[in-house]
């Protein structure tokens, strides 16, 4: 049947496979709405078909359920439901009924998952950007570079017409609400430290003393607060019956961060085609940002410190080579899920201190240069000690089948 039927641009209602219809089509009779248009034969829509359809899903999961192991149960989709997608028309329309008759390498009576990633898939890039950043060339890494550039393209455009929208938010001492930050303290001389110079032991820790976090590397410091006090005592974890110091600040300068929480749903433009040739790089980004927001707020476990390798990276490229330059990050919390955390670099929360150095047995040093001072302040007044009556667990709890692979979630 597909040899002798011919498919017009229009019925195929994909615009990108509408176009190459037009393209590289003749203008007959089309078998499905019988109008004459540019067509072309319905064997070569299900070859494009066939081919993205190899690229997007796989057959579903089986596996036996009951004693005697004689009952399959798959998990997935019918080709139907994927040929809708493609398609992006209701099942009622025509072509959705000539392509599955004439599938040859898909059967309609399995169901089928959407691949997880293939080799032109976003997920094999990102492995490779975490394996060359985690064990590979640090600090001068041209690949992670250019993947990077390609990330965030174009990143101060996203819906900047509209301020309630702008990916990257201009944060002003007018328009900024508080910022939070807190420590936990062990004993009550650490409470009497803090209320003696909040300032300092609540603010930005100096660059001799900063130590690794989830936005910076040992020596260099950023300043990570919460838009809410709750959050910012949340994302500390204290134990039950700890102690917690919180005090407010307030931005004096403006600063421009990158709202995670934003970027995430931005507009990027029109979905891609899967019929096209580059839609994995096109649609990658997209897929990709939801991950790397889940990414960089999931708690790190003592000991796993160098899982914060990627983040940092991610932090110095924003901060050193995106222009206009990138002062900070808002994500959201894990701890507090209705909370977002705001982590400042350290260009915009420390001084410049003098330079000291050794060179062929002499000794140097030249004075601080002249740098703006801070752009977030302190707040008189506002410090608050925390006593922690009690602490909510939310586990996930998963049956794990004997001998089995895989898990399901109740």
């Amino acid at each position: 049947m597909a040899e002798n039927v011919n498919v017009c641009s229009e019925c195929a209602f994909d615009p990108f496979l509408g176009e190459q219809i037009q393209l590289n089509g003749r203008a007959v009779v089309c078998g499905l709405c019988n109008l004459t248009r540019t067509c072309s034969p319905l064997s070569e829509i299900v070859t494009c078909v066939e081919d993205a359809l190899g690229k997007h899903v796989c057959v579903g999961t089986h596996r036996h359920v009951g004693s005697d192991g004689d009952f399959s149960v798959t998990h997935g989709e019918s080709i139907e439901h994927w040929i809708i997608l493609m398609f992006g028309c209701s099942a009622s329309e025509p072509v959705v009924g000539a392509v599955c008759s004439n599938l040859t390498s898909f059967r309609r009576d399995d169901e089928y998952l959407k691949r997880s990633f293939t080799h032109e898939h976003i997920g094999l890039k990102w492995g490779e950007f975490e394996e060359g950043v985690k064990h590979g060339s640090r600090f001068f890494n041209q690949h992670a570079r250019e993947y990077l550039d390609w990330l965030f393209e174009g990143l101060h455009k996203y819906s900047a017409e509209s301020e309630a929208l702008a990916v990257v938010r201009v944060l002003t001492p007018e328009n900024a609400p508080p910022i939070y930050r807190a420590r936990t303290c062990m004993t009550s001389s650490s409470v009497d430290e803090i209320s003696a110079d909040p300032a300092t032991k609540l603010g930005a820790p100096p660059k001799a003393l900063a130590g690794e976090g989830r936005m910076n590397p040992n020596g260099v410091p950023a300043f990570y607060g919460a838009f809410k006090r709750i959050t910012c005592v949340a994302e500390l974890r204290p134990p039950v019956s700890g102690t917690v110091v919180s005090g407010e600040f307030r931005l004096n300068k403006p600063v421009s961060v990158l709202d995670f929480e934003r970027f995430e749903n931005a507009d990027l433009g029109l979905e891609p085609s899967v019929f096209d040739p580059d839609y994995f790089r096109k649609s990658g980004r997209r897929e990709f940002l939801k991950y790397l927001h889940e990414k960089i707020t999931a708690p790190v476990l003592p000991g796993s410190e160098r899982n914060y390798l990627v983040s940092q990276f991610i932090a110095e490229y924003l901060a050193t080579c995106v222009e206009p330059r990138i002062d900070g990050v808002i994500f959201k919390s894990v701890q507090d899920p209705s909370g977002s955390n705001i982590t400042l670099f350290s260009h915009v929360v420390c001084v410049e201190t003098a330079l000291q150095w050794e060179f062929d047995g002499s000794h140097g040093v030249r004075g601080p240069r002249q740098s703006d001072p801070p752009r977030i302040s302190y707040v008189n007044e506002s410090l608050v000690q925390h006593s922690i009556a009690a602490v909510e667990y939310r586990p996930v709890d998963n049956v794990i089948l004997e001998n089995a692979k895989s898990c399901e979630t109740t």
